[in-house]
């Protein structure tokens, strides 16, 4: 009875932990936006031009993934909670950097910390669930944590609208570094000393960090579900941060409001495929066969959006909602990489994962905009920038179905969604894993 009394405290103690850690990434969400809604602010004083204020958002996202593959190993070795507590020191750094700028550098290199201490809040996140909490309930927890971070992209705009219209940019900024400090003294009340940490020298390390990778790239099943990762995102990258408003426009004769509003529609069914999905398909182990509905479904939604004419606002609000809700197959495929590593290689499996996924979608975005630019028929707009109509902007987003169809074709070589499979998988992967800790020592 103690036993069992002592265990069910103990996942209380990590269920606290990690809704503390889903704060943190709902909090990085507000840092990751926010140049974007102080944009004429940060135009005016600095004197910006388009590329150097765009240089804000890629030096954030190149910081982000360029810590992805070497922080799965580093949670590995070190544990989650030391690793949060850093990452919110640094965003608190790079924002109070940002707040107190002079100068377009400055600028910069608050936004390189900020992603760099943004990077870890998602896979400590994942990884804290799947090493401390019920495994039955691991897809909902993972589809949870990232429908938290959804609602802080749709919430946290007008939140931080509303106090610049009280107050300066800097000190709004320098609120949000404020609200940092406080979550950073809740994780550090709410997440328990990591029991279970790598013992690895530190002449050792690299060794080490070589045998994790290779031990997580020979499970064909990882790659498979980081390659269907990327596609089965692709249509929310492409449409909901880059080419959702414009084509809305063009498409269907939107003013840029409706076309704007409507576009947050696919995070909203982003939510909603977030939370259901995961759940749904490790509740009933038809994890391989939900990934193969929501890709057909998918294609069909994207074929209606771009080829079929005389759509009502509300038909539109609906494909939209719908298209998002099959992107959060996202989660299955982390929960499914998941599955198939054992808990000493799971931040690195989680790593790799998020890693092929956001630079698979940074190439989709370029193969797009690559494509639009081939086929451009040399018109220009009002303001003298370049013009694609309707039916150019149609043709580029078709490469979705594609990628799409690919991935559909590709997600037959998984294993099946039966416990024994998993089992054995992680059985393979834990020898292995058990065989390299002996190698090290």
């Amino acid at each position: 009875m103690n036993f069992l009394k002592s265990n069910k405290n103990a996942i209380a103690t990590y269920y606290v932990a990690w809704i503390a850690i889903a704060i943190f990434y709902f909090y990085q969400y507000i840092l990751r936006i926010s140049p974007g809604i102080m944009v004429v602010e940060l135009r005016q004083v600095f004197k910006l031009t388009a590329e150097e204020f765009s240089s804000l958002g890629s030096i954030y996202l190149f910081s982000y993934s360029l810590l992805q593959i070497p922080l799965g190993f580093i949670l590995d070795y070190v544990g989650v909670r030391r690793v949060i507590m850093m990452s919110i020191i640094t965003c608190i750094a790079g924002t109070s950097l940002f707040a107190l700028a002079s100068d377009i550098w400055m600028l910069q290199l608050g936004r390189f910390l900020i992603g760099l201490g943004s990077a870890p809040a998602f896979i400590c996140a994942l990884k804290l669930v799947h090493d401390h909490l019920p495994a039955k309930y691991s897809g909902l927890l993972m589809g949870i944590t990232l429908a938290i971070g959804t609602l802080g992209a749709l919430l946290s705009g007008k939140f931080l609208v509303t106090i610049l219209e009280n107050t300066s940019w800097q000190d709004s900024l320098l609120l949000c570094a404020a609200f940092g400090g406080f979550i950073f003294f809740c994780v550090l009340a709410c997440i328990p000393r990591d029991k279970k940490i790598i013992d690895v020298q530190d002449n050792q390390i690299l060794a080490h960090l070589r045998r994790g990778l290779v031990a997580v790239f020979k499970q064909k099943a990882i790659i498979i579900y980081s390659i269907i990762a990327v596609s089965v995102y692709t249509p929310l990258c492409v449409l909901a941060d880059l080419w959702g408003t414009a084509f809305l426009m063009e498409r269907f004769s939107l003013e840029r409001a409706t076309a704007a509003q409507l576009s947050l529609y696919l995070y909203g069914g982003l939510t909603l495929g977030s939370l259901m999905l995961p759940w749904l398909s490790m509740k009933w182990k038809l994890a391989k066969e939900t990934i193969q509905i929501c890709a057909i479904g998918m294609i069909v939604s994207l074929f209606i959006l771009l080829y079929v004419n005389s759509i009502s606002i509300w038909q539109l609000a609906c494909l939209l909602t719908l298209i998002g809700l099959f992107c959060g197959a996202e989660m299955i495929c982390f929960a499914g990489a998941a599955q198939h590593s054992p808990s000493s290689h799971s931040g690195l499996t989680l790593g790799v994962v998020n890693t092929l996924n956001m630079l698979g979608g940074a190439l989709v975005q370029q193969l797009i905009g690559w494509y639009l630019d081939f086929q451009w028929k040399g018109s220009y707009g009002s303001n003298g920038e370049r013009f694609y109509d309707s039916s150019e902007l149609s043709a580029a987003f078709s490469l979705l179905m594609l990628i799409i169809f690919a991935c559909w074709l590709l997600s037959f070589w998984l294993p099946r969604s039966d416990k024994a499979q998993q089992d054995d998988d992680t059985t393979s992967l834990t020898r292995e894993s058990e065989q390299d800790e002996k190698a090290v020592s």
